[in-house]
């Protein structure tokens, strides 16, 4: 099998590091490349072939949705498989109609890389091997079968809904520190709902969560936006 050069677009040097490590030992991909911003990608495109992006939504210059749906709008045919912490359905729906092969929400395993990546492979050898142009209806079945069901892409365990983990998340929309009970009172929900699904976006990677102690009286626990 040829080949199959891609291009990881990501700002964070932690994140990109780490992706380009282990996607440059999965034959038979090689990664050309790390963009850590919009104009960067533009360029790296410019400059080399490229049959598949690693792609994050929020960088700077702009969004990796809208830099998709460019690149759809200009004839491109360059796939996509997301990488980031843009957990809302729109996004993740979007992703999906433009032909987004896969969506992963960080924090990511490189178990799912790896996965996302064997499929993305087995998918290029497929359509490699149509010399002729000729498909059949079992063809058509796979390529619509690349994806994972949309509803896996923002999926939570029981007794987490993304409507009020959202309503939750909002809340942090700027750089500040609250602790459960601010943000009951913020988001209009119980003191209990509120720890649960603060946990639980710690324990996600959404939110990090750090102790004050103070000169008198139990520390308190504050929660914050994690870094993504």
């Amino acid at each position: 099998m040829n080949r199959i050069d891609l291009l990881i677009v990501e700002d964070i040097k932690e994140i990109s590091g780490l992706l380009s490590d282990h996607i440059s030992q999965i034959y038979p991909f090689r990664v050309v490349g790390t963009a850590k911003s919009l104009a960067d990608a533009r360029m790296m495109l410019n400059h080399f072939s490229v049959k598949l992006l690693i792609l994050d939504n929020y960088l700077p210059g702009g969004t990796g949705i809208e830099f998709f749906r460019k690149l759809r709008s200009q004839g491109s045919n360059i796939d996509v498989i997301f990488i980031t912490a843009a957990n809302d359905i729109e996004t993740a729906t979007n992703a999906i109609r433009l032909g987004a092969f896969d969506y992963i929400i960080k924090p990511f395993s490189l178990d799912q890389i790896s996965e996302t990546l064997g499929r993305y492979a087995q998918f290029h050898k497929e359509i490699c091997l149509n010399e002729d142009g000729q498909i059949d209806q079992s063809f058509i079945k796979k390529m619509y079968n690349k994806h994972q069901n949309l509803e896996d892409a923002v999926r939570h365990p029981k007794g987490i809904d993304e409507i009020t983990l959202q309503q939750i998340l909002v809340v942090f929309s700027k750089d500040q520190r609250y602790t459960s009970e601010q943000v009951s009172a913020q988001a209009s929900v119980s003191r209990t709902t509120a720890r649960r699904y603060l946990e639980y976006a710690v324990s996600s990677g959404y939110l990090k969560a750090t102790i004050q102690h103070g000169k008198v009286g139990r520390p308190q626990r504050f929660f914050s936006k994690a870094v993504t």
